[in-house]
């Protein structure tokens, strides 16, 4: 009885030793996180870009890793880095399909695209793919003129999408970012 007794506090602590260390790595990753928004916050997001890359290096299954890598995308759309932000988008929509981020996600790379000087036949063909699957759910309004989502990304930019019957806004820091039509 005894060696069962000492073989079942053995398992707790194993249980308690390995819960800490999770939840410490939880609260490191938080704390990379919250040191990039405050250099987000202080407009230095250089500094940024590298705290939200330690995140996803070292806890790469954290919620935070998934706003990481969104975050490291816009970098890369601001500073007009389109194919690297091409790639990190794209990336983001097949890992997280589920994301709230992810129609704002492909908002961004309907929009590179837009921007390109000479897209490739690929890129064209990735763009009509994109298009046809924000036109491909059927919309059902009922008393508005417009359905609405909205996301707040961690580089601190408001999102805004409104589904019309004839058209799609999509609208970043309340200016308008793109318009899309079937």
């Amino acid at each position: 009885m005894k060696k069962i007794n000492y073989i079942f506090l053995f398992a707790v602590g194993l249980v308690v030793i390995f819960s800490a260390q999770e939840l410490c790595a939880i609260e490191y990753a938080r704390a990379r996180y919250d040191a990039a928004i405050r250099y987000i916050k202080n407009k230095q997001p250089d500094f940024a870009l590298m705290e939200f890359r330690s995140v996803i290096r070292d806890f790469p299954k954290s919620p935070l890793a998934r706003k990481s890598v969104f975050a490291i995308a816009e970098y890369y759309y601001d500073n007009k880095m389109y194919y690297d932000a091409i790639k990190d988008f794209t990336g983001y929509v097949k890992s997280y399909p589920d994301s709230k981020a992810n129609v704002f996600a492909k908002a961004y790379l309907l929009k590179i695209i837009e921007e390109i000087a000479g897209p490739t036949l690929e890129e064209k063909n990735m763009f009509e793919d994109i298009k046809k699957e924000f036109f491909s759910t059927p919309l059902f309004l009922l008393f508005k003129e417009y359905k609405e989502a909205s996301y707040k990304s961690p580089s601190r930019n408001r999102f805004k999408i409104r589904y019309y019957i004839d058209n799609i806004e999509v609208y970043r820091n309340g200016q308008l970012f793109l318009t899309l039509k079937p």
